[in-house]
């Protein structure tokens, strides 16, 4: 990933913070020069050393994720376009896109069972939280269970590199950042109101 030294995201703990977030990412592979893509929610291993993920069995990709050549996975947060008419001089500045997003590299092993469970249970505690009422893995019969496992695979996955991106137009002066966010308070889509809250926190920073 093309990363500028104003766009850097270099603190592991944001870094894995927004993993969290954003925790729906893109599992990416080689092998034998074919490239592999799918889409999965991930989790972060208890240590922040591994994301956990499953996969249906009935998906080659698993089968591929263990000898890969290479194999990253990438996260994407919340992007939107910026105008030109946005800044304090339009007629000296272009259109861009400001966005966010963090890239891991590591290798796959396949888990067992008992691993697989922890992940579900993990998940559905995570992402039911939210909830007055939440469904948990316990609701399952040992059958319904069993049957669930055999048709899923769960990978882990080493965190070996880490890289992430925040484009949010920290080149910019702190007179045109002002600006910028005026305009994007302006804005009804989800990603320019999301952009506004990552890029308010730059209003307090000077610039070198």
């Amino acid at each position: 990933m093309y990363i500028p030294k104003h766009f850097q995201m270099n603190d592991t703990s944001e870094q894995l913070d927004f993993i969290r977030q954003y925790s729906f990412g893109d599992l990416i592979t080689t092998y034998q020069g074919k490239l592999e893509i799918n889409h999965a929610p991930f989790l972060l291993a208890d240590n922040d050393e591994y994301l956990l993920v499953h996969f249906a069995r009935n998906n080659p990709h698993w089968q591929v994720v263990e000898k890969a050549d290479e194999l990253k996975v990438c996260f994407k947060g919340p992007d939107c376009y910026i105008s030109p008419n946005w800044y304090t001089e339009p007629a000296k500045n272009v259109p861009t896109w400001n966005f966010l997003s963090v890239q891991v590299t590591g290798h796959a092993s396949l888990m067992s069972d008992d691993e697989l469970i922890h992940l579900l249970d993990q998940l559905s505690q995570k992402h039911e939280a939210q909830f007055s009422h939440p469904w948990t893995i316990e609701k399952l019969s040992e059958q319904q269970l069993a049957a669930m496992v055999k048709a899923i695979v769960g990978v882990k996955i080493s965190i070996e590199k880490i890289s992430g991106k925040a484009k949010l137009s920290q080149n910019k002066s702190q007179r045109e950042i002002t600006s910028l966010l005026d305009g994007l308070a302006k804005q009804a889509d989800f990603g320019s109101r999301a952009v506004l809250e990552w890029m308010k926190p730059l209003k307090h920073v000077q610039q070198a």
